[in-house]
């Protein structure tokens, strides 16, 4: 992220200087001046935002993000403070515009590193649970079906020692559901702790919605499990599937397209009231001098 540039403006001196020149000319020395005086910080603070990398976390970085980010105000408010006669008036809207700007992405990128791998941590977390939830389906083996054959008494007894075992594996499998329920309403509670930047309010809701809906289906998947009459559990695990992917869904990409593309927006504002600050300046120097 850049930072207010030096303010250099060639003007005449002289006993015949216009009011108009003279007020010009202080208001800019005066905005010079406190780049001048906030230099050192401000080079750091612009250093601290292009190690961030667009978006690399490194919790090492989320101390230097801070004291940039306060920088920045410091600078915003010192802008704010200064006066300007009427012919630096669109100079000043510039330069207020890119402080505030400023500040404003600085607060973002300083909030984005600090939710980032807290956010991250916890999603790979369902990650893992759901890794672990797949291992213990597949340790569970229900028993096959085939066909019986002998007396009545020896059908009746292998059909109740099918169901039996049919049913152990059922309440092995709902146990998993269960453990991994547990988990994600774990995330969950986190989850909801944090506090996402804009940039990342999409992705955060989809994943709070989608862990929501994953545990909902979950218990409603061990519950069709643990019945005696388990017709129900071909479309609960349908439900609990589709739950578990509704992340990755077309809408869900979309919204966090759609707030990137916002952020990156957000960005291009700062390098466009830089251009126009330039611009004016070179117009005052042309008027002035």
């Amino acid at each position: 992220m850049a930072v207010a540039a030096a303010v250099i403006v060639t003007v005449a001196k002289g006993k015949g200087e216009p009011p108009q020149h003279r007020d010009a000319s202080a208001y800019i020395k005066s905005v010079d001046l406190i780049q001048q005086q906030m230099q050192h910080e401000l080079t750091k603070a612009t250093t601290a935002f292009r190690d961030f990398g667009g978006g690399k976390i490194k919790p090492a970085q989320t101390p230097n993000l801070a004291r940039a980010a306060r920088t920045l105000r410091m600078l915003q408010r010192r802008v704010h403070s200064l006066d300007a006669p009427p012919v630096a008036a669109r100079l000043r809207r510039h330069l207020i515009r890119l402080a505030d700007l400023q500040v404003g992405l600085a607060d973002e990128v300083r909030e984005l590193a600090v939710f980032s791998p807290r956010f991250t941590l916890l999603i790979r977390k369902v990650g893992v649970a759901g890794t672990d939830l797949s291992r213990d389906l597949a340790a569970v083996s229900p028993p096959s079906v085939h066909t019986i054959k002998g007396t009545k008494k020896q059908i009746a007894a292998a059909q109740k020692k099918f169901q039996t075992e049919a049913a152990a594996a059922a309440a092995q499998q709902a146990d998993a559901v269960d453990t991994y329920d547990v988990k994600v309403g774990l995330v969950l509670k986190r989850l909801r702790r944090l506090t996402p930047p804009a940039v990342m309010r999409p992705a955060y809701r989809t994943q709070r919605k989608t862990l929501v809906a994953t545990q909902n289906a979950g218990n409603t998947l061990a519950q069709a499990l643990r019945k005696t009459d388990r017709s129900s559990v071909g479309e609960a695990g349908r439900r609990f599937s589709i739950a578990a992917r509704s992340a990755g869904s077309v809408p869900a990409q979309r919204a966090e397209i759609a707030a990137v593309t916002s952020y990156n927006r957000r960005v291009r504002l700062i390098g466009a009231e830089q251009a126009a600050i330039q611009l004016e300046f070179s117009r005052l120097q042309r008027s002035l001098g």
